[in-house]
């Protein structure tokens, strides 16, 4: 197969074997011929999350995509299954800083509530107002978490995390609580938010279907909590937000906030744990795919 740039041969083979697993696993697919853009999405996410765990480098993210596209092409002869990797699946640059930023705009949204089903435009607002991925955001019990909502002012994120880590994203604002009282109209009697009749496969193929149309995917309504949340505790917007590199961002910070650079290094570095615990993660440096 013909090689993407990048890759070498031992990669491109090892990316191969990891998308036909990854098809035999979750959608018992063998043929190339029968896969579809949502499948190489789905692919796509995985590569993500495994990133986010910090099993691959952000570079082997990139690495991995380009030879599936390829080998699509070929198998299709078209290119009606490319996924772009960053502006499509939201994978991180190569470096792993964030140099656009990535947030869904809230037009991106509302447009995209327009269009989706009920139950995916109700999982879209947990992903955007709690910083869920897309997974615990359907494995959710809505029910659970507007009570703990209610009465700890904070949601407990069980299901569906990495590695079964659980972790408590804070209540703040009423939208949030809207948001799980829809998501409690909609699940009804069922246990999470996944389609009693569907599993978690199924439902997650019929959601990259229905966002092949969109403009914006999942992992856009995580980098707007992300940038939110920094902006709300840190008073000044993102570096990736401010169009300020990462390596500028603590003189920036010291100047608007009238402190020293020492001072806007340790509340930066503070904010962004901060952040990286409210998204599902220990490492701070996990933040510069988000926030720049």
């Amino acid at each position: 197969m013909k090689g993407n740039g990048y890759a070498s041969n031992a990669t491109v083979q090892s990316a191969l074997r990891a998308f036909t697993r990854f098809l035999k696993e979750n959608y018992l697919i063998k043929d190339l011929r029968k896969v579809e853009q949502c499948h190489v999405k789905g692919f796509a996410e995985q590569l993500n999350d495994r990133y986010e765990r910090g099993e691959i480098s952000a570079s082997t993210v990139q690495n991995y995509l380009s030879p599936v596209n390829v080998a699509m092409e070929n198998a299709r002869l078209d290119t009606k299954c490319r996924v772009e990797g960053v502006r499509e699946a939201g994978l991180p640059t190569r470096t792993g800083i964030a140099t656009q930023d990535q947030s869904a705009t809230l037009n991106a949204h509302k447009n995209a509530l327009q269009s989706v089903s009920e139950r995916l435009g109700i999982q879209l607002n947990l992903q955007r107002e709690l910083g869920l991925r897309l997974k615990e955001s359907c494995l959710m019990d809505a029910k659970q978490a507007l009570n703990q909502a209610l009465t700890k002012q904070n949601v407990r994120i069980e299901q569906g995390t990495k590695g079964g880590r659980p972790r408590e994203v804070p209540i703040h604002a009423y939208s949030q609580i809207e948001a799980l009282q829809r998501a409690v109209m909609v699940q009804g009697n069922d246990s999470s938010l996944i389609p009693e009749h569907q599993t978690w496969a199924q439902y997650q193929s019929q959601v990259y279907r229905e966002l092949t149309s969109q403009s914006l995917h999942c992992h856009q309504e995580r980098h707007h909590f992300a940038n939110a949340m920094y902006e709300r505790l840190m008073g000044v917007k993102s570096p990736v937000q401010s169009g300020i590199s990462h390596q500028s961002h603590h003189a920036y910070l010291a100047s608007v906030l009238s402190i020293s650079k020492s001072e806007a290094k340790v509340r930066d570095e503070q904010v962004r744990l901060c952040v990286a615990e409210a998204l599902g993660h220990s490492r701070i440096s996990i933040t510069n795919n988000y926030l720049g």
